[in-house]
């Protein structure tokens, strides 16, 4: 079927007057009309099968090319036995838009595993549809790993070894398009020792660009295969190579100069409860325009001992070589939380949306002499239509959770590094660490953006924008060009004539 398709806006007379009843007995029953607001769902856990073992550090993907699919990644703990830690790469599949989900672990080659297998990355194709997982085996003879899905499937073709190294840590991951070749892919890899690439799809991969000292690398790809990879540089700057070559070559510049420097690798106090929180940053790149968007978190004031921590956000209109002047987009209470862990996407409609982590709904001691080991917060979600200017902030948890409750019997408490989020179409599915069931857990919640009703855009609901609708009846041809489908789900369906007949007028 035709997304777009006006084919029966020629119809005979008594096809319209058989609209117009439809509509009036539906305006009857009072259907609701189009919020100016997303729609949250509630929070779903996606780790389902790891039972009470901990579950961490989460990575999502899901394309454009099909909204339904979505692949989540996260540290799991579920074959850990007695004082004996197993981490495994966990992953989550969902093929019908988040509603229900499988969950496996995903190892590499039987030569390559080992104990600790982690740091969980993901990414999506949307010139072919494929998705990627990944994360790091941590051995001798351990490196980064990755398996690919193919579009449709539930489970992912065996891991191949990106790159073997007993010193690869932390990894992320990014797909897009060569230099100026718009139908290409490039699969990404960057961690501590440089940026890898494949062009086979993941089969096969490059040795390692090495970018110097940092931390947190973090690849996006532009609309014209602009390499871009922000990190921390574990003093005072935010940073980011550049590549216009598809890595060959790269220039860096200044993202954003931290006020309050603390480390990586151990607890401070300046969050409730014992935890490591590294300093890292966030970014992502609108594909409408390059707009490149980043956000990172820093501490604004110490008041009475505590310190209140904010996101920070900038942008930059010029491919990264200048920054705005980073301001503070979150809210805040009296006496004020702290806002970190955040994850920023863009989506095709270019809007920013943010993941992060918030103690704002809990009053709590970060001094230097406090001994509070439970830190209290909320998963929170945030949404800017206006290129950053403004945001909407919403509660994605019902209740504060317990940072004590960790699911791991450790001195230090251990909640992850990150979060994630991805957004398609008009969906967005943030993912987080929660232990409201007494261990750490990852959890969703499906979010929906509505399409405008009016779609022959004469400025209001009515005959001749449900016979569009109807004549684009059934899956969409183009999950990015279907303005009939106003839930955002790929597909024109009854859940969509009752939005455009709640909004007749």
């Amino acid at each position: 079927m035709r997304c777009a398709s006006t084919g029966w806006s020629g119809r005979r007379s008594p096809v319209n007057n058989w609209a117009r009843t439809l509509a009036a007995a539906a305006l009857a029953l009072t259907v609701p009309t189009i919020a100016q607001e997303p729609s949250i769902g509630l929070p779903v856990r996606i780790d389902i099968a790891g039972g009470v073992k901990a579950a961490n550090e989460p990575s999502v993907s899901v394309s454009e090319t099909d909204p339904g699919q979505i692949v989540a990644a996260f540290n799991d703990w579920r074959e850990s036995t007695g004082n004996t830690e197993r981490i495994r790469l966990g992953v989550a599949v969902s093929l019908d838009g988040g509603a229900t989900w499988s969950d496996f672990l995903l190892r590499p080659p039987t030569i390559n595993q080992s104990l600790i297998e982690g740091d969980a990355m993901t990414a999506y194709d949307d010139r072919t549809g494929a998705m990627w997982a990944g994360a790091i085996s941590f051995a001798e003879n351990g490196g980064i790993f990755v398996a690919r899905k193919e579009p449709g499937s539930g489970s992912f073709n065996p891991a191949v070894m990106a790159h073997v190294s007993p010193e690869a840590d932390k990894c992320w991951m990014a797909a897009g398009p060569r230099p100026n070749e718009p139908d290409s892919t490039r699969l990404y890899v960057v961690f501590n020792e440089g940026v890898i690439w494949s062009d086979d799809m993941g089969d096969t991969w490059t040795v390692p660009q090495p970018l110097g000292a940092g931390a947190g690398f973090l690849p996006r790809v532009g609309p014209n295969g602009e390499l871009y990879i922000a990190y921390w540089d574990g003093g005072a700057e935010m940073r980011l190579h550049r590549s216009l070559d598809g890595g060959a070559n790269f220039t860096t510049h200044l993202i954003a100069i931290r006020m309050d420097i603390w480390g990586n690798a151990s607890f401070n106090p300046r969050f409730p409860g014992t935890f490591r929180v590294a300093p890292l940053v966030y970014f992502d790149v609108d594909h409408n325009d390059g707009t490149l968007y980043a956000v990172y978190f820093d501490t604004t004031a110490v008041i009475a001992g505590n310190y209140n921590v904010d996101l920070y956000f900038c942008k930059s209109t010029n491919q990264g070589a200048t920054w705005t002047t980073p301001v503070v987009i979150n809210a805040d209470n009296d006496p004020p939380g702290d806002q970190f862990f955040p994850w920023l996407e863009v989506d095709s409609h270019g809007r920013i949306h943010i993941v992060y982590l918030d103690s704002r709904n809990t009053v709590q001691d970060d001094s230097a002499s406090s001994d509070n080991v439970h830190g209290m917060f909320d998963a929170y979600y945030m949404v800017s239509n206006d290129g950053g200017d403004s945001f909407q902030e919403f509660r994605l948890t019902p209740e504060p959770w317990d940072s004590e409750d960790d699911g791991l019997d450790r001195v230090a408490q251990f909640i992850g590094d990150y979060l994630g989020l991805s957004a398609a179409g008009n969906r967005v599915y943030p993912v987080y660490l929660s232990t409201a069931n007494g261990d750490a857990d990852i959890y969703t919640n499906v979010i929906t953006f509505p399409n405008n009703a009016d779609l022959d855009g004469d400025g209001s609901v009515g005959v001749k924008d449900l016979l569009i609708l109807l004549g684009a009846w059934g899956p969409c041809d183009d999950c990015n060009n279907c303005p009939a489908d106003l839930d955002g789900d790929c597909s024109v369906g009854v859940a969509d004539l009752l939005i455009l007949l709640g909004n007749w007028g």
